[in-house]
């Protein structure tokens, strides 16, 4: 007959928990929120020179999509510090409508020309919470047709 033999391993999250010292949970979010408020206004200088870069993007006709994706990736990017979600949500579905008319060979310049707007709509303004979902509901509606002309 074998012998059981139980193994303790200690990590290193288990001795960090129980040094001496450190900071308790509220003392942390309350550090967090400070410096999350400290970068908004960096986080929104940001977002607008990457709406500002996307106009002027698509101002030129012709513009290349991959630059407005860029763009569009970038203001997700400061999105972070935002308690609503809506502007990345809006940034996401331009990326998406690039994407789904680069993979039918269409571009929509009108889809795009409406994300923008929208954009502008859902940052720095105080649009309530159903206005916000109303113009989500419609950039996502612009986004579905490519699906549907791709199911079709």
């Amino acid at each position: 007959m074998s012998v059981v033999r139980k193994f303790h391993v200690t990590t290193n999250l288990s001795k960090l928990i129980r040094a001496p010292g450190g900071m308790y949970v509220p003392e942390a979010l309350k550090r967090g929120d400070a410096a999350i408020e400290a970068s908004r206004e960096t986080c929104l200088t940001e977002v607008d020179q990457a709406l500002e870069a996307m106009e002027a993007l698509v101002a030129t006709p012709g513009f290349d999509p991959e630059a407005v994706y860029e763009q569009s990736a970038r203001l997700i990017a400061f999105c972070g510090v935002f308690a609503d979600d809506s502007l990345a949500t809006a940034a996401r579905s331009l990326c998406e409508l690039l994407d789904r008319s680069g993979e039918v060979g269409r571009r929509d310049d009108r889809g795009v020309q409406v994300h923008l707007s929208s954009l502008r709509l859902l940052h720095r303004t105080e649009a309530d919470a159903a206005t916000r979902e109303a113009i989500l509901a419609g950039l996502a509606q612009v986004v579905d047709r490519y699906e549907r002309d791709a199911n079709a």
